[in-house]
């Protein structure tokens, strides 16, 4: 696993605060920083840009060989890209729990936003759980969840480090966290992705996007596309 690191993607056009946004699985080379920053300038995002890069691996990091059942493509496919996944989850959680912490406090910005999709919402979460605000000159403002690959639960104590809210965007029907999450067992607990973060905290705010993409696509671009729809930073 290489080391997670924060990079500045565009300069705060006027806004003194800073927006982190994190990739997903197997986006370790992903060149997606155009088309994240577009669509935040479309939401009025003002402020200054970062990428948190994390080690999400690739489908080149997957090993593939015929199951013991012979040579079944699906079976091949699911015997070889379980321990990849299992893999890539616990880099997930060390990227937050061991590195955002740190890499928060030695950013230029004092309030900081966080945007996560997919498998960028655990490191968020696990990072959040790290996060000391009585230790730290930082201040969390709101976190945005994008297609969340993590779970719905343990999120009103990070709510209550923050100073503004969490906007959970969940599609309940995505088929990647429908399928492979749920009716494979790849991942025990309910994704937020799909599901509402069971809290009834006044910072946790749900919103049901199901009917407006009417896709159960896992693409990051559909996610980023109506983020102006639902917030605007103005």
């Amino acid at each position: 696993m290489k080391r997670p690191y924060l990079k500045l993607i565009q300069k705060s056009q006027g806004q003194e605060e800073a927006l982190i946004f994190l990739n997903g699985y197997q986006m370790k080379y992903a060149k997606n920083r155009e088309m994240w920053s577009y669509y935040l300038r479309q939401a009025n995002w003002q402020g200054s840009i970062y990428q948190l890069w994390w080690d999400g691996g690739s489908e080149y990091g997957r090993k593939y060989a015929m199951s013991p059942l012979g040579n079944i493509p699906i079976l091949n496919e699911l015997v070889h890209s379980y321990p990849h996944w299992r893999m890539i989850l616990k880099r997930a959680k060390i990227s937050g729990l061991k590195y955002l912490p740190s890499l928060l406090s030695n950013m230029s910005e004092n309030k900081i936003s966080l945007i996560g999709y997919s498998l960028g919402c655990r490191v968020i979460h696990y990072g959040m759980q790290q996060f000391q605000p009585r230790l730290s000159t930082k201040s969390i403002n709101n976190i945005f969840l994008l297609a969340g690959a993590i779970r719905t639960i343990r999120w009103e104590n990070i709510a209550n480090k923050m100073t503004g809210k969490i906007y959970n965007f969940h599609n309940d029907d995505d088929s990647v966290l429908n399928d492979l999450f749920s009716h494979f067992g790849i991942y025990k607990y309910k994704p937020c992705g799909i599901h509402p973060i069971l809290s009834e905290h006044e910072s946790i705010i749900n919103i049901d996007i199901t009917k407006l993409i009417r896709s159960n696509s896992h693409d990051l671009e559909q996610y980023l596309r109506i983020l102006p729809k639902f917030y605007n930073w103005q």
